[in-house]
């Protein structure tokens, strides 16, 4: 649960909602993390275990595009219904089955097929996945009550804690025991089971929620589109905070199991940790972010996780100067570091669908997270260049002195969105 105002004269409580209603939110997100993993994650390892060259894995980048660029036809994904079973239930069905074909079409072709044939393939998977991204989010966006956001936030960082495990870890192992085929159909199999709970996914508005926004709603369309975002009060404020946010973090999670390999930790022991260890991390991450949020709001919360990220930067750069010595607590550093950033994730996420219109939550939330994903992924592209002309200390010191820059930023940009959207009586 989300620390928004507790609406006690609300006609449904959070606990009443039917079980039913948050394994439909599990099955969902699961149903999305397991193909995006699997290319991620398995199919790039697998490919160069097959000799791929490794110029011609690293074209596989391209296929983040979509995920990039997803905002552009998440209007259309908002307006239109592909099939009668639902609005957002007929997207779901389509793109989900679309991304089975796709796994079943790279199990057919092989690793040994060209990269053109590899990469036309993993953009229809990639299209497919970041559409079905749009209608998931959409979907939790609008039924989500302000007073179950974190709990359903929570619920999808776990998903992709795990899609990590089942679509990454778990796949790759596979794929060295039963061979490139048989992994990808399997995975193709278990992405078309989280289908099964489609039954029971309502996309009725739940009691106490007209079609509005879950944040100064009065000027959400008819009509979704881009151009309606923009105009809405204190959208501008949390489009910032979405750039701003996690702008130190790409840096160094670009270079992080490359500094575990400088550190002296095994190859298999930096796989532990950015694989099974990072997923299981997540699980207890978004766990301790819902825990933290029903106690307070998403601007202490996001505050709180932005001053951890500060002093967890320091760390790293406390340990490259060979202040904090020893592998062990470099893992625990690592490990800890992934707890916070699932945490952060949940908060954030709920932040954003707080103040996504219901009219166009697909939109709205896409617009926020393809802000927050650009931002991060430029932050990735530096730190390689920053590490290499300045060594790990100075990349860690960099780093951290743009963390503690964007906790400020943070702290006047909430405080800008609560002024604008007249939010400063309630929790934001």
């Amino acid at each position: 649960m989300t620390a928004g105002v507790h609406n006690p004269g609300g006609p449904v409580n959070a606990a009443q909602r039917p079980w039913q209603f948050w394994a439909v939110l599990v099955a969902l997100y699961i149903a999305q993390g397991v193909p995006s993993y699997l290319m991620i994650m398995t199919v790039p390892a697998a490919l160069r275990a097959a000799g791929m060259p490794l110029q011609q894995v690293g074209m596989l980048s391209i296929l983040m595009l979509p995920l990039v660029l997803k905002f552009l036809w998440a209007p259309w994904v908002d307006r239109l219904r592909p099939l009668r079973w639902g609005h957002r239930r007929g997207w779901i069905v389509c793109t989900q089955l679309a991304s089975v074909l796709a796994i079943g079409a790279l199990a057919w072709v092989g690793p040994q097929a060209s990269i053109t044939t590899i990469v036309c393939i993993g953009m229809c998977l990639a299209l497919s996945i970041a559409t079905q991204d749009i209608a998931t989010d959409g979907y939790a966006t609008q039924q989500l009550r302000s007073d179950e956001l974190g709990r359903g936030n929570a619920i999808q960082a776990a998903s992709v804690a795990g899609g990590v495990l089942l679509g990454g870890t778990l796949a790759m192992a596979l794929v060295d025991q039963w061979g490139w085929q048989a992994t990808l159909l399997l995975m193709g199999g278990l992405s078309l089971l989280p289908l099964l709970a489609l039954p029971w996914m309502d996309e009725g508005l739940p009691l106490g929620l007209d079609d509005d926004t879950q944040s100064g709603a009065a000027t959400a369309p008819l009509r979704p589109s881009i151009k309606q975002f923009f105009e809405r009060p204190g959208v501008w404020a949390i489009l910032g905070l979405a750039v701003v946010y996690r702008l130190s973090e790409g840096m160094l999670r670009s270079m992080e199991s490359s500094y575990l390999l400088h550190s002296g930790l095994s190859l298999s022991e930096v796989g532990v940790i950015a694989g099974s260890g990072a997923a299981l991390a997540g699980l207890v991450g978004s766990w301790l972010a819902a825990q933290w949020l029903q106690q307070r709001s998403r601007s202490q919360v996001l505050l709180g996780l932005s001053a951890l990220r500060v002093l967890a930067f320091a760390l790293f750069l406390a340990h490259s100067l060979h202040w904090l010595g020893g592998t062990t607590s470099l893992a625990l550093l690592a490990v800890g570091l992934s707890v916070q950033r699932y945490m952060e994730m949940v908060a954030l996420y709920a932040l954003f669908m707080a103040s996504s219109s219901r009219r166009q939550p697909g939109t709205d939330f896409s617009i926020f997270v393809c802000a927050e994903l650009l931002s991060y992924m430029l932050s990735a592209m530096a730190g390689g260049f920053i590490a290499k002309h300045f060594e790990f200390s100075g990349l860690f010191a960099i780093a951290t002195a743009i963390a503690l820059g964007c906790w400020l930023a943070t702290a006047a940009l909430l405080r800008r969105h609560a002024q604008v959207a007249g939010d400063g009586g309630r929790r934001a």
